[in-house]
């Protein structure tokens, strides 16, 4: 298992000028890390979202890397956007999905059948150009510069043990941060 804030300094580390979407846990670790607040989504009031938005994100920008950090509950809800995503066969498009090891996001309780589901192989089988699978820090920060560099739809899957204390989540409304991210696509246009 990786520390989820690792995991986001070593996807911070890679973005570039990726836009990034987050939601739930992975947004809690997120946007504390980010170099780039002006280039994120955070989704506080709609978690399950975060791969159609960042489908809609891809299409929208398909010269700019897009990169969604999802969370195994959240991704669970809407498996069908895995398929959605598959066909529609974004090239800039790679989906993080933190396995949360010991149930934080969902406050301790375990989610039935949560831990037998493979999220790799669905990616594939739902036509994903790529996906993959790390639980060791090591091998994740040396695959991310590869995964970077693929050519999407790219999913991975990470087993991640969340911080003991979690942050809170950001300040600023997702209203606000949609303005900023729009003043900034707007400034480099």
């Amino acid at each position: 298992m990786i520390p989820s804030r690792e995991v986001a300094r070593a996807i911070n580390y890679h973005r570039q000028d990726a836009l990034v979407v987050s939601t739930s846990a992975a947004l809690r670790d997120w946007h504390n890390v980010s170099d780039r607040r002006d280039l994120d989504i955070d989704l506080t009031d709609c978690m399950d979202r975060a791969p159609a938005v960042g489908l809609g994100l891809s299409m929208a920008q398909p010269n700019r890397r897009i990169l969604v950090l999802d969370c195994d509950a959240t991704l669970r809800t809407d498996l069908a956007s895995l398929a959605t995503i598959g066909e529609a066969s974004p090239a800039n498009f790679v989906h993080f999905v933190l396995e949360d090891a010991d149930h934080t996001s969902t406050d301790g309780m375990p989610i039935r059948g949560l831990d037998r589901v493979d999220f790799e192989g669905m990616a594939r089988s739902a036509g994903y150009a790529h996906a993959c699978r790390f639980d060791n820090l090591e091998e994740f920060l040396i695959g991310l510069e590869d995964i970077m560099a693929r050519t999407g739809p790219v999913l991975v899957a990470v087993k991640v043990m969340p911080e003991p204390e979690p942050s809170a989540f950001p300040e600023r409304s997702m209203a606000d941060g949609w303005a900023e991210v729009r003043r900034a696509l707007s400034d480099e246009a």
